[in-house]
């Protein structure tokens, strides 16, 4: 009897496990379905990976130019925009539009348009020793350093003119009346400055705060005894436009801050403002020519002496000795050029003023060297000399120390 009920329960709790065991794969999910291996079965089978295809990806060459694509570019022979004219860089620009001239200036023209319409892919911006060679000439690239520099002037005649050097010092300006800087007698004076210059660069911009010392002297030490103490401090910024292995083009742009104590002749007295252009153009894999274009005009200084100031400055920078790429002498031959283009400057003789203007074009040219260690550091000296009448000083020696980091 209790046989016969237990053999008619056994479907009914044959049901019931069932149900258990199946709710319990559904918790445990697809792990708990996985076999579990033991010591000797090794590590579980690693399933195929699955590639994945980007819908955005594009060919960035072509085996030929007879047919595909080069970027967005087809490879074909109709023309500038849509077509490569029988050579396919990969991911570059089509820029064969035009045949290559067979002469110096064309080749650099050429040049000059592929770095502006299609740099070339490859291209690492780096800093280069010969395109900062040169010690009278800024450089487009900005970088960031520190640099340490004398500037030593012998015979910087009328000092006052366009209120360049110093304010205007016949004894009748704003900033200078009945002070030790009427001076109608003082023909030329001679300066000593030491900078302490501090850059500093992110991508293609950089900043950079020069903090100059002055120590000036004159011919008539009787009448004015030398000063010194700090001079105007100079605010610049640069921005590089175009950058490839053809050229580097940027944009400054330096503010004058009076800082100097201008009644001793340390200072102008007054802010100035000025824009330039720089350029460095390499030549030959040893020769780059370096080259800047400026104009200084000036802000609330006296109505009649202050005078704006185009000047301009070239240098060419030859490699003249290398040990591998880490240590470098490079020579640099270097003009420099400016043309006063208004204000007024004191008569030695008389003490009246004069136009700024008739000093004319004044040029300056002189040789340096500098010594290049791993691009890290580099240091040198350079001279200039007068060879014109008028001068922004007859000599104009600069050393320079710069640490790049």
């Amino acid at each position: 009897m209790n046989g016969k009920r237990f053999s008619e329960q056994r479907p009914g709790l044959r049901r019931w496990l069932t149900g258990v065991l199946l709710w319990t794969a559904s918790i445990a999910g697809p792990a708990a379905a996985q076999p579990v291996s033991g010591p000797g079965d090794g590590p579980p089978p690693v399933p195929p990976p699955t590639s994945k295809i980007d819908s955005g990806v594009v060919p960035a060459s072509c085996s030929t130019c007879g047919g595909g694509l080069v970027g967005p570019y087809t490879c074909g022979v109709s023309g500038c925009w849509d077509g490569c004219n029988g050579t396919c860089y990969p991911g570059r620009k089509p820029c064969d539009c035009c045949d290559v001239p067979n002469n110096c200036i064309g080749r650099m023209f050429y040049g000059v348009y592929q770095c502006i319409c299609c740099p070339d892919p490859c291209y690492e911006p780096h800093w280069n020793a010969l395109a900062d060679a040169a010690y009278f000439v800024d450089a487009p690239r900005p970088v960031t350093q520190m640099k340490f520099r004398y500037d030593h002037v012998w015979h910087y005649p009328f000092p006052d003119k366009a209120e360049l050097l110093w304010p205007r010092a016949d004894g009748m300006g704003k900033y200078v009346k009945n002070s030790a800087m009427a001076l109608p007698d003082e023909r030329s004076v001679s300066y000593r400055d030491f900078y302490l210059i501090n850059e500093t660069a992110i991508d293609r911009f950089g900043m950079s705060i020069a903090v100059p010392y002055r120590q000036m002297s004159t011919e008539t030490e009787a009448i004015f005894p030398g000063a010194s103490g700090l001079g105007d401090l100079i605010i610049g910024t640069k921005s590089l436009l175009i950058d490839c292995e053809l050229l580097q083009f940027s944009f400054a742009f330096n503010t004058f801050v009076p800082t100097g104590n201008f009644t001793k002749g340390l200072g102008t007295g007054h802010v100035s403002l000025e824009p330039a252009l720089l350029l460095a153009l390499k030549v030959t894999p040893t020769l780059y020519l370096q080259s800047e274009l400026a104009y200084r005009f000036p802000l609330g200084g006296d109505n009649q002496y202050q005078g704006p100031a185009f000047h301009y400055h070239m240098s060419l920078n030859q490699l003249l000795w290398n040990c591998g790429c880490d240590l470098k002498l490079i020579g640099t031959a270097e003009l420099s050029g400016w043309e006063i283009t208004g204000g007024a400057y004191t008569d030695p003789a008389t003490g009246t003023p004069l136009s700024a203007k008739s000093v004319g074009d004044v040029l300056s040219l002189g040789p340096g060297l500098r010594f290049v260690v791993c691009d890290k550091l580099d240091f040198g000296a350079a001279m200039m000399f007068a060879v014109t009448h008028q001068s922004m000083g007859d000599e104009y020696l600069r050393v320079e120390l710069r640490w790049r980091f």
